[in-house]
């Protein structure tokens, strides 16, 4: 009669021990990694002054291509060769449909695929209304308090003057990279990309090229982003989810606003993003966030760990936890699908025949457009609707975190401080490089600078700034990385 309870109690305290050492063999992976550093020295004063000098140019990109001041862009062409002689010198330059800026730096060994590191000249317009917020004035590039400040400081023209800072220094010890490196800056990356990555990549294919790395803007050094992980964590983008802009039209009874019906068009426009808002598309892990949680786990508290490392047991429980509503979690674990515009009547006093609405769509691993547009359809059942794509992007292919270029990248981290997380991560943003897949099939999205949640809130927003910390380790990281190559 004791068989049993006693089968039972030995069951569960086999299973407490499998759990147990699962947990206990989760361990963070650093050891893996070669550190890379570089011993030239950084005139962080000399560098945060390009920085500024950029600032000053009024790039700025909008939806309508016709609004855009290509004299601003002519001039950051030109700071750029005044500022980087050497670069400019030993590098071949081709612009690129006019605006955008593409840099070759030929390697020793011409049996290697080349590498290629992006970033954009262009920025976001200052939000109407807002001008008198900024501390300094937007394209001042004041140097204050141990800060740059202005438009573009973070994203991203603090990328483009580090890297081809360190390629100036390490160019004056008469260095040589034994892969050929190309530099693919493109002007339009804050819209769509069309005319500048895309016209890149375009020349590249017409000239056979294909890479063997890419490495665009993403995931920085993080601090205090999770109170569970202690040290800064530096998220490396192996995936981004796909892109989709939608205008759905509805509709309805037009006239005077005086008799109006039930519900006008843009009534029924309104209970469709209710819709949509209240049914949102299902949870799932994909293989990228399930590489970045595992990865966190690693440098989490023992409780944490036991949970991470028996997924197979705890992971109804973690999701539920990890997805609270408008969080990060959630975005990284279903497709997300956010009413961002609404258009109605032209007068107040008219009713509006037609009724519009623009949703911004990230698109998850493992679904397509398609699934978002029959999502959005089931939303407007019962409606007279018409639903036009604006722009879409396919969700990109998962890169590895463990090739060469990411233990590289995570190296060049760790010669900037030992003590720093290495994650790999799913970009819930979008970038530039999905453009290269057609030619790369090895695409990461890292920036090498330590991003408080304060200034994360300064990105395409008021007071955006860079410390003088940041662009010294900026050039440092890529004098360490390129030098590795």
């Amino acid at each position: 009669m004791y068989i049993i309870p006693i089968l039972a109690i030995t069951l569960i305290a086999v299973v407490l021990v499998i759990l147990i050492i699962r947990a206990v063999r989760l361990k963070p992976k650093e050891h893996i990694y070669k550190k890379l550093t570089s011993d030239l020295e950084v005139d962080v004063r000399k560098t945060a002054e390009k920085l500024s000098e950029t600032i000053r140019c009024k790039t700025i990109s909008y939806s309508d291509y016709s609004k855009f001041d290509f004299s601003e862009f002519i001039k950051f062409h030109d700071l750029m060769k005044k500022q980087f002689p050497n670069s400019h010198s030993e590098m071949e330059l081709k612009t690129v449909n006019g605006y955008s800026l593409l840099y070759k730096w030929n390697g020793t060994d011409a049996k290697l695929k080349p590498g290629l590191f992006m970033a954009h000249i262009d920025v976001v317009p200052i939000e109407h209304g807002t001008e008198d917020d900024w501390e300094y004035p937007p394209f001042g590039g004041d140097i204050e308090g141990g800060f740059v400040w202005g438009r573009g400081t973070i994203d991203i023209k603090l990328q483009i003057v580090t890297m081809l800072e360190a390629c100036e220094m390490l160019l004056k010890t008469g260095f040589k990279p034994k892969r050929t490196i190309y530099f693919a800056f493109g002007h339009d990356e804050e819209t769509d990309g069309s005319n500048g990555a895309r016209k890149i990549v375009e020349k590249l294919q017409k000239e056979g090229i294909e890479l063997e790395f890419v490495n665009d803007e993403g995931g920085c050094i993080n601090e205090g982003i999770l109170t569970s992980v202690e040290k800064p964590i530096a998220f490396i983008g192996i995936a981004e989810k796909g892109y989709l802009n939608l205008k759905v039209s509805i509709k309805g009874k037009g006239g005077h606003a005086s008799t109006p019906p039930e519900n006008s068009s843009l009534g029924l426009v309104a209970k469709a993003i209710c819709r949509i808002e209240r049914g949102k598309m299902g949870l799932r892990l994909t293989d990228p966030a399930l590489q970045m949680i595992e990865s966190l786990g690693r440098h989490m508290g023992f409780l944490s760990r036991l949970v991470i490392a028996n997924f197979w047991l705890f992971k109804t429980v973690f999701i539920k936890l990890f997805t609270t509503s408008g969080t990060t979690g959630e975005a990284l674990l279903r497709t997300t699908i956010a009413p961002t515009m609404a258009k109605g009547s032209m007068e107040p006093n008219v009713l509006p025949q037609v009724s519009s609405f623009i949703v911004n769509c990230r698109i998850l691993q493992g679904e397509t457009y398609k699934d978002v547009i029959n999502h959005i359809e089931m939303a407007c059942r019962g409606f007279d609707y018409k639903i036009d794509i604006l722009r879409h992007e396919e969700p990109s292919a998962l890169s590895s975190a463990n090739s060469e270029i990411f233990n590289k990248i995570a190296g060049a981290v760790l010669g900037l401080n030992n003590d720093i997380a290495i994650i790999p991560y799913l970009m819930v943003a979008g970038t530039d490089s999905i453009k290269y897949e057609c030619i790369c099939k090895n695409i990461l999205r890292f920036s090498p600078y330590s991003i408080n949640m304060e200034d994360m809130k300064r990105i395409h927003g008021t007071n955006e700034r860079v410390s003088l910390d940041n662009i010294s380790n900026g050039v440092k990281f890529y004098m360490a990385l390129f030098s590795d190559m």
